[in-house]
């Protein structure tokens, strides 16, 4: 993208009243920004359920790992993330400020399902999801298992994204996800099966 490429889409992204497509918008210029010296950005956590669910559950903040190789040095992530005028960085640079937004620049992406990343087109170019049986595991992980606990903000995102699922809003491959969710990475079948049936007993309750 050329400078004034970016700065007509920060106009854009300005004017923007809805968060989660100013959210898309800004991970698009993003990912394209880094796709053009080589690397492949990918969102990840719950920034990929926020774009998974249209808005309905808001993560307040886009998480971007890399796939493949090469992945970028710290300084190419500044010389980059620079590009876009107005940014400002926080945490070393690992995290980055841009019109009341924040990206955060992680490491290599960690994913089990065996499925293609996701691809959302936007008119500033291409942002590449994490499989969503990989989310909802995760996300099911977060909220009933890690520290041997329960998250009641993590178990709200992950419901909000099995009930997506569940109404086929989303593609998914429940077998994959059960799948993901009883590898060693998440160990969590027994929860990701009680918590499908939950939300299937919710939906009952209060069809849409």
């Amino acid at each position: 993208m050329t400078a004034d490429e970016i700065t007509s889409a920060l106009h854009i992204i300005r004017q923007e009243t809805d968060l989660n497509a100013k959210a898309l918008l800004l991970a698009a210029v993003v990912s394209e920004l880094f796709r053009e010296r080589g690397f492949e950005p990918v969102v990840v956590g719950g920034s990929a359920i926020e774009f998974y669910t249209d808005g309905a559950y808001m993560s307040g903040d886009t998480d971007i790992c890399w796939t493949g190789w090469p992945q970028p040095t710290e300084d190419q992530k500044e010389e980059i993330m620079r590009q876009i005028p107005g940014i400002k960085s926080h945490g070393g640079g690992k995290s980055w400020g841009i019109e009341g937004l924040w990206v955060d620049l992680l490491g290599e992406v960690d994913y089990r399902a065996d499925k293609a990343f996701s691809k959302f087109f936007t008119p500033f170019g291409e942002v590449r999801l994490i499989p969503v049986e990989d989310a909802l595991a995760g996300r099911v992980y977060a909220a009933r298992c890690y520290c041997s606990g329960y998250d009641e903000k993590d178990d709200d995102c992950a419901k909000k994204l099995m009930a997506a699922a569940l109404k086929c809003q989303i593609p998914i491959d429940w077998e994959e996800a059960r799948s993901v969710a009883a590898s060693s990475k998440y160990n969590c079948l027994k929860e990701f099966d009680a918590m499908k049936t939950e939300v299937q007993a919710a939906l009952v309750k209060t069809p849409s």
